[in-house]
């Protein structure tokens, strides 16, 4: 009684990325032949133990001496007279070795060569279908190399520059990432200094979209660095950024700033009013206006209200359409209607005044008045 072949895992690549793939045979040490076709074109990995040991493909320019061709190991002619020589017991590298056009050592690095660039070829396709057919890897090859999944995946994916593959396993950009402990991260991989720079912006509170804001090489290579780290096991995810409660929590603390400063500005207006009547609020309403003109972003259908202070509902809504980091924006618009207000009073009521102004400023709100108003209009 024959028993029945093992089922083989199956898919496609919209279900299963292919690097997922190769870092899963990595990771349970999978030992078979993973087989993947794309249309016409069929190739395979070979695994012992969750590492490569050979490749190969149907693709006429993958083959052993067109990429000698290629590389410059061998000339046409020599290709050619080899060629005219191969039987069933003997392969095209024994001939060419025979021959004297490659040493042994060639032979070697020009296999392991080979089954890297298929590889590499493999995580560019963005479609495909695979099987894995488990079981004790026979490649029928005497020689043969033992590659990681980590390093081909860092190098095969650094070659990708199609932005789909990674938008793909990216839809949003709130994902959280946090550093893998370094004694469980894979050893011995090499990585550029552009790499480690975007390896140093992964804190564990930054998500992807803020990470690519602050990394000086631009977005689509900062995602791809920050796949290849996940990817190869130098990452987790952590969790999604709560964009919702980071919203609320910013408008409340840009309310609490708008409040503290029209507390200000609503004792500036007071002071003028005492010492010269209802043309205070002429006054301030021309600097105002001024403002409007040179920071719109900010002051935009701002209004001075009965009190002296500004509108708080149109500042906090023209803060939320302010380009991040919109803190700072708004500090310094404030700042500039502060010093506006102070320099009214000097320019109505004197240097003296100006400075009890100033003297109860800074000591009711030192946090927020730390320096001095521009002397100059």
């Amino acid at each position: 009684m024959s028993h029945p072949q093992p089922v083989p895992l199956q898919g496609d690549f919209s279900a299963l990325g292919l690097p997922e793939l190769l870092d899963y045979m990595h990771t349970m040490a999978k030992t078979g032949i993973l087989l993947v076709r794309n249309g016409a074109v069929t190739k395979t990995l070979h695994f012992k133990k969750g590492l490569v040991v050979f490749a190969t493909s149907n693709v006429p320019e993958e083959r052993f001496g067109e990429m000698l061709l290629r590389s410059g190991k061998i000339s046409a002619e020599q290709l050619a007279a080899a060629a005219g020589h191969i039987t069933r017991g003997k392969r095209l590298g024994k001939i060419l070795i025979e021959m004297q056009a490659i040493t042994p050592k060639d032979l070697w690095n020009e296999v392991r060569h080979q089954v890297q660039e298929i590889a590499y070829s493999l995580l560019k396709w963005d479609s495909g279908s695979f099987q894995f057919y488990e079981g004790e890897e026979r490649t029928g090859e005497n020689i043969t190399t033992s590659l990681t999944v980590p390093e081909l995946l860092l190098e095969g994916l650094r070659r990708v520059q199609d932005p789909r593959l990674f938008e793909r396993r990216f839809p949003t950009k709130d994902v959280i990432f946090e550093r893998v402990q370094p004694a469980q991260r894979p050893q011995n991989l090499h990585f550029e200094e552009y790499e480690k720079h975007v390896f140093k912006l992964v804190d564990g509170e930054r998500c992807v979209q803020e990470i690519m804001d602050l990394s000086e090489i631009g977005e689509f290579e900062t995602l791809k660095t920050l796949f290849i780290f996940f990817t190869i096991g130098f990452f987790h995810v952590k969790r999604k950024k709560d964009r919702f409660a980071q919203e609320q929590q910013e408008l409340q603390e840009a309310q609490a700033v708008i409040t503290a400063y029209n507390g200000m500005f609503s004792f500036l207006y007071h002071y003028l009013l005492r010492e010269v009547g209802p043309i205070a609020e002429n006054i301030l309403e021309k600097y105002l206006g001024r403002l409007k003109v040179s920071l719109p972003e900010i002051f935009g259908r701002v209004a001075l209200r009965g009190n002296g202070s500004l509108s708080e509902e149109r500042l906090l809504e023209n803060y939320r359409a302010l380009a991040q980091p919109r803190r700072p924006a708004l500090v310094n618009g404030l700042n500039e209607y502060l010093y506006s207000a102070v320099l009214a009073v000097r320019k109505t009521l004197g240097e003296e005044h100006e400075r009890k102004v100033l003297e109860t400023l800074k000591s009711t709100r030192a946090d927020l008045f730390g320096k001095p108003p521009h002397s100059s209009d």
